[in-house]
């Protein structure tokens, strides 16, 4: 039986997508209630010393009196307790995690300036410069080539179904290529992420079965830059 079945779970986050958006839809995806605990200023300080927060570090989710962090591990848990993370299976655990790692391969490696990410000019009210854009519009292109790869003819990564590979893609696109409630003096940065996506027919099919899979979360989620 799912822990969920027995305790409703607490997901404490940003008031954005990052790190949280998987875990989020995977969550809803699969129907399980869960109290979506958004912090920020005063309510992130207060959790932040609440020793519900190893290292500082949010995602949290709370679930049987336990505080679970780090949002791969986290949504791997979520997956576990509704099928989306088949631990019966060691080549499907495999396949979900090597779609996890190589997205994060590719973050890591994503453009920088003085060490630090581009991305993050996202978080800036002056809108990103175009030479940077172009930078990570062009890493974006060999990400979705990448994935193209380990995607193959497969429906989803987890195959007839999403698994939390899936998910985790999903919180990438839906935070960029088809964000349409982020920031408005970023929006070239959008267009220019969406084109990227655009440029690879299979890997936009996906996106678009992914959106359908998702449609319930992505009509009621709230706006956010990234």
């Amino acid at each position: 039986m799912s822990v969920f079945a027995t305790s409703k779970p607490v997901f404490t986050y940003f008031d954005l997508y990052g790190r949280g958006e998987a875990c989020r839809m995977a969550l809803v995806h699969s129907k399980t209630p869960f109290e979506d605990n958004r912090v920020g200023g005063e309510t992130w300080a207060a959790f932040k010393t609440s020793g519900k927060c190893n290292n500082g570090q949010v995602p949290v989710l709370e679930i049987n009196g336990k505080c679970l962090n780090q949002s791969a591990a986290i949504l791997r848990f979520i997956g576990s307790q509704t099928g989306a993370y088949n631990t019966s299976d060691p080549f499907a655990m495999w396949a979900a995690d090597v779609v996890i790692d190589t997205c994060s391969d590719f973050e890591k490696s994503s453009p920088k300036r003085d060490g630090k990410s581009l991305r993050y000019g996202m978080f800036s009210n002056d809108p990103m410069k175009a030479e940077d854009v172009a930078e990570l519009v062009e890493h974006r292109v060999k990400y979705w080539t990448g994935l193209q790869v380990l995607l193959g003819e497969k429906t989803f990564f987890g195959g007839d179904r999403p698994s939390i590979a899936d998910f985790w893609v999903a919180a990438s696109i839906f935070s960029w290529e088809r964000n349409t409630q982020g920031k408005a003096s970023q929006a070239h940065v959008y267009v220019g992420f969406a084109e990227s996506l655009a440029g690879n027919v299979v890997m936009t099919a996906y996106a678009d079965r992914m959106g359908t899979e998702l449609a319930e979360h992505l009509a009621s989620r709230r706006p956010g830059t990234m």
